[in-house]
This record gives C-alpha cells, sequence and structure tokens, in this order.
C-alpha cells in the first residue's frame, strides 16, 4: 500500500486547525470589542433584557444616565424606570409586548433614575430572535433627551403666552377702537354743522381749519372701521366652509359697479374654483384688491382688470392684474406692512391697512399671496390657497 500521501494530508489537517483556531481567536477578539465598545458608550443607556424584562447587563452609559451600579441592577426587571403611573397603566409590558409583536417599540417619556429625580428618555426596544425566530431577549437603547425637551416646553409655554397676549392686545385695540366711534360722531356731527351754518360766514383761513377738522374726523372714522375689520380678522378663526369664489366675485363686481361705471373700467374674469374657507373674509379679500385695482387706476389709460386662477403643484392660484399706477419693484413686500402707503393721501385716500388685513386673511386660510409691479404698467397679486378635498 502506497502512504506517502500521509504526510502531505496531516500537514493539510495541520494547517486547517490553524486557520479554524485563528478563525476563533479573531471571532472571540471581535466580540470583546464589540462588548468593550458596548460597555465604554456614556451617551447611551445599552441593556440586554432577558424575554421578561429583567435586566442581564449594564454598560457605563446606563449607569451614567439611570444612577445605579451594575451590581444593583442585574436582575431586576426594566420597570424600576417608570414612574409609579406608568408602571400602573403598564406601559413597560405594552413596550415589551410592541417589541415581540413588532420586532421593535420606540417610546420617548419621563424615566426616573435611582435617586428619584426625573429624565427625558428617548427609547428604542429592539427583539432579540434564536435561528428558530424565537423570541430570547431584548436589547434597550435609552437617550437623555431632557435638555431638548425642557427647551421645546419652553417654547411652548413661550407661544401660549405669546398667543395669550396678542388676543388681549386684539381684545384692547377692538374695544378701543369701538369705544372711539362714539366720540368720534359727535366730532362729526359738530363739525359738519359748523361747516354747513356758518362756514360761509367765516374767513377763509378759518373756514379751511374746519374743513380739515371734518376731513381728518372722517379719516379717523375710516381708520378706526379697517382696525375693527382686522381685529375682527385677526380673532379666532371660524370653521371652514366650502366657498364659491366665483359667486363671491360677482358679489364684489356689483358693490363696485358704480365706480366701475364712472371710470369705464374693463373687467375681464374666469370662472374662479371652490376652496375651503370663511366667506365673510374672502369676500373682505377680493373687495380689498378689486377696490385697490380700480382706485390706483391709471388716469391716461382704459382701467383693465383681469381676473383669473391656475393650479399649481396642488395649489389654486387666484391672480388679480390690472394696467394701473403700479409701484416701484422693491415695494413688493412693504405693501403689506400695517400702515404702510405708497402713494399720498391727497390723491388716493385710505389707512394703509387693506393689504395688511388681505395678507391676513390669507394666512388664516393656509395660503400665501405676492404682488409684482412697476411704476406706471400696474400691479399683479397672486394668492396661492389650498383646494377643497374631493370626497
Amino acid at each position: 500500500m502506497d502512504t506517502r500521501s500521509e504526510p502531505d494530508d496531516s500537514a493539510s489537517l495541520d494547517r486547517l486547525q490553524l486557520l479554524a483556531a485563528q478563525d476563533n481567536s479573531a471571532l472571540l477578539r471581535s466580540e470583546e470589542r464589540y462588548h468593550k465598545m458596548v460597555e465604554e458608550v456614556e451617551d447611551y443607556a445599552i441593556l440586554l433584557l432577558d424575554p421578561n424584562g429583567r435586566i442581564m447587563n449594564w454598560n457605563k452609559g446606563a449607569e451614567k444616565i439611570k444612577g445605579y451600579k451594575e451590581a444593583e441592577i442585574i436582575g431586576r426587571n426594566f420597570r424600576i424606570f417608570y414612574r409609579p403611573e406608568d408602571q400602573e397603566r403598564q406601559l413597560p409590558e405594552q413596550l415589551i409586548q410592541r417589541a415581540r409583536s413588532t420586532g421593535k417599540a420606540i417610546h420617548e417619556g419621563w424615566r426616573v433614575r435611582k435617586d428619584g429625580t426625573t429624565f427625558w428618555g428617548s427609547v428604542v426596544l429592539t427583539a432579540l430572535h434564536d435561528d428558530l425566530k424565537n423570541v430570547i431577549g431584548f436589547s434597550k437603547v435609552t437617550r437623555d433627551l431632557t435638555e431638548r425637551k425642557v427647551a421645546e416646553d419652553k417654547i411652548q409655554q413661550y407661544a401660549k403666552e405669546l398667543e395669550a397676549q396678542n388676543r388681549d392686545l386684539q381684545q384692547f385695540a377692538y374695544a378701543a377702537a369701538h369705544d372711539m366711534k362714539e366720540p368720534l360722531r359727535k366730532v362729526q356731527f359738530y363739525t359738519s354743522s359748523l361747516l354747513d351754518g356758518i362756514g360761509t360766514q367765516l374767513p377763509p383761513k378759518e373756514k379751511s381749519y374746519l374743513e380739515r377738522t371734518v376731513d381728518a374726523a372722517h379719516r379717523m372714522q375710516g381708520l378706526i372701521e379697517d382696525l375693527l375689520t382686522y381685529t375682527r380678522i385677526s380673532g379666532e378663526v371660524p370653521p371652514f366652509e366650502e366657498v364659491a369664489l366665483t359667486s363671491l366675485l360677482e358679489e364684489v363686481l356689483s358693490h363696485h359697479q358704480e365706480t366701475i361705471e364712472s371710470i369705464n373700467a374693463v373687467i375681464e374674469a374666469d370662472p374662479l374654483p371652490v376652496v375651503p374657507g370663511i366667506t365673510f373674509q374672502l369676500r373682505q379679500l377680493l373687495d380689498n384688491l378689486i377696490g385697490n385695482a380700480l382706485k390706483y387706476h391709471h388716469r391716461e389709460k382704459i382701467p383693465h382688470i383681469i381676473i383669473r386662477s391656475t393650479f399649481d403643484n396642488g395649489k389654486q392660484n387666484i391672480i388679480i392684474q390690472d394696467n394701473g399706477i403700479g409701484f416701484e419693484p422693491q415695494n413688493c413686500k412693504k405693501i403689506f406692512e400695517m400702515f404702510e402707503r405708497l402713494h399720498g393721501r391727497e390723491s388716493y385716500p385710505g389707512t394703509g391697512i387693506g393689504l395688511a388685513l388681505c395678507q391676513r386673511i390669507v394666512q388664516n386660510h393656509h395660503g400665501t399671496i405676492s404682488a409684482t409691479g412697476q411704476v406706471g404698467e400696474g400691479a399683479t397679486f397672486t394668492i396661492t390657497l389650498p383646494i377643497a378635498e374631493a370626497e
């Protein structure tokens, strides 16, 4: 029998055993490095739980975040980290069950340290399975996000306080404006009576003073009415309903019919969509924009107003374009500021609240409004609103 191959087979076997030993050694070193890495992590509490939620191991991050030494906590149920009210409603058991059935449970909430203080923890609980897909335990990773939670709570508190202050301010503005109406009516009545009565007998200078007083009282009345409208629009937003903008536009154009005829304005209007909104606010929006287009018409042109609608990216655009006096392009955002006026009161009366009111209405409807213009060429206002959802 030829046995010359036996030394080679023996050498091959030795090499295989050596490679296997090296692989086992490398695997052991890899596992040691992995466990060392988990153990040394300090920003995260990393735990291993058995299938019933008892703690099997404990890293430095868990000791830092939760306050327990490893010897104090191993073998205890992770329920200990939850507040009594959370334990009573069985939140830990719910998370375990969720991880068992879906593979993972994610939760944020207040947790309890060893000394009884609480922290805001972000938790990921992951089910661990054997080769037969049986749950053999859970990994639990917790991060302390108390600073973020405190900052968010402060922001929410500031927002609530600011909302309350704004509400109080709106109520005060409304009450103040409303209370000014009655004495102002008396000023208007008496000054107008004087002007109609003895106005013709007054010297030109004194008559001019009285006329200016009447005019100032009239402008003050307009300002008060606009302020009352603005505070009403800025208050609590009522429930939305489906609003047919074509019908509202017809009402607005009818309201301005006398002005349209007096300046021979040409109105081109496409059918407008139905949008979710507040009827009286959207009527006010169209009324202000159409009124402005008529008021600021170019005296050397036939006034031409185009009203159209486009659909883009799930939004409805309402475009109102005129060929009036326009404005400087750099003022496209400035014109929406409260009391902002780009033209003299003598030529174009108004309070400077109209476009600020338009912007507030559009914001109430979760939309946007923008303007473009050129001096002497006209202005274009684009309102973007959500569309009504199909049933």
